[in-house]
């Protein structure tokens, strides 16, 4: 039976985790810097081919960071989303550095798709104006799922008769 002090006990299962992929746009990358500090940025990201993608300039100094030390986590919220702030996700990750222009090109399709579904012309705005010199694409491997689902505890609690 699963603890109702132990929030590990109630995460989030598979189909839930597609789920909040697929209702929230927005995640923090992070990374740990030279000196060992960890830091961490709020990105718009894409989930795809079972990856979060996310881009940036390439001078950014996480770029270096991540090329350098590729161990990194993604942290996912249902906050603003009908999932709601009690579900949240981090996942480790380790992450690939792309300039290519083929991963540039798909990762601007598919992003534009993903954040302007409605309007054929906002997503061709949004590409044109993605495709800069310095662009790159984070292409952030899942490595481990950390989650939390506080329905299941709430649910636990009412089991339990604590209501």
């Amino acid at each position: 039976m699963a603890s109702l002090e132990e929030v590990a006990d109630y995460p989030l299962d598979e189909a839930q985790r597609e789920q909040l992929f697929a209702l929230q746009r927005v995640c923090s990358v992070c990374w740990s810097t030279r000196d060992g500090w960890p830091v961490g940025v709020t990105h718009r990201y894409l989930w795809a081919r079972g990856r979060i993608w996310v881009t940036t300039s390439r001078q950014r100094a996480r770029v270096t960071a991540l090329r350098n030390r590729p161990e990194s986590c993604v942290i996912i919220c249902g906050d603003g989303t009908e999932m709601g702030p009690d579900t949240t996700m981090t996942i480790k990750t380790t992450c690939a550095v792309h300039d290519d222009r083929e991963t540039l090109e798909w990762f601007y399709d598919e992003f534009a798709k993903a954040l302007e579904p409605d309007s054929e012309a906002n997503q061709e705005g949004m590409k044109m104006m993605l495709d800069t010199p310095r662009r790159v694409v984070l292409e952030l491997t899942p490595v481990k799922y950390i989650s939390y689902d506080g329905a299941k505890l709430g649910q636990a609690f009412i089991d339990e008769g604590f209501n």
